[in-house]
């Protein structure tokens, strides 16, 4: 009878270390996942961050030479940020509350930003369209005005229009300059994932 107790006893130590060795290497396991998934993360993001100051620089020195906010940058700055799009639930894996909001903020409010900032670029095209059409409608019911004579005659039946063209002129170089803000806080951002 001796024999049996111990051996139940045993039995009962050595399954207590069992499941207490199995929970022990699942939680190991589960915690390695976690580790790796917030190293791909911060690894994708940094990627994103590093290409995105690229590009603010490039928006900002494409506006200085041609005055034009050019869509293909803007592209690839919204292609270069479907790593945090698709993965954005993710990012509860960093463990510090303000990261967490940091890079939510700064995703949110640059393409806000960037939004904008295609939104004025097209609509300052289309009023350049719209006002070159009705010079070349003028010119053509009326040939024998000069180019600036049309021009002025344009002007003043799209007061409105012109209003609006000129408010564009200052406020996409003012927009152009909130670049460089987002420009810091991606390298701040970047400094702060690499460096836990």
């Amino acid at each position: 009878m001796e024999v049996q107790v111990s051996e139940i006893i045993a039995a009962i130590i050595g399954g207590f270390l069992a499941a207490g060795t199995g929970w022990f290497l699942q939680n190991r396991a589960e915690k390695d996942r976690t580790d790796k998934s917030r190293h791909l993360l911060t690894t994708a993001i940094c990627d994103d961050l590093q290409h995105a100051i690229t590009l603010y620089e490039k928006i900002d020195d494409e506006w200085g030479k041609t005055k034009t906010i050019w869509f293909a940058t803007l592209n690839e700055l919204r292609e270069s940020r479907q790593t945090y799009q698709n993965s954005k639930d993710w990012i509860v894996l960093f463990e510090n509350a303000d990261l967490r909001k940091k890079i939510f903020r700064y995703y949110l409010r640059s393409s806000d930003l960037l939004n904008n900032l295609e939104y004025q670029q097209r609509r300052k095209y289309e009023l350049e369209t719209k006002y070159n059409d009705l010079i070349r409608d003028i010119k053509y019911k009326t040939p024998q005005l000069s180019d600036a004579e049309a021009s002025r005659a344009a002007t003043s039946y799209m007061a409105q229009e012109d209003a609006e063209y000129l408010r564009l002129k200052e406020s996409i170089p003012d927009n152009v300059k909130k670049l460089d803000k987002f420009k810091a806080e991606a390298k701040e951002l970047e400094r702060a994932l690499q460096n836990p």
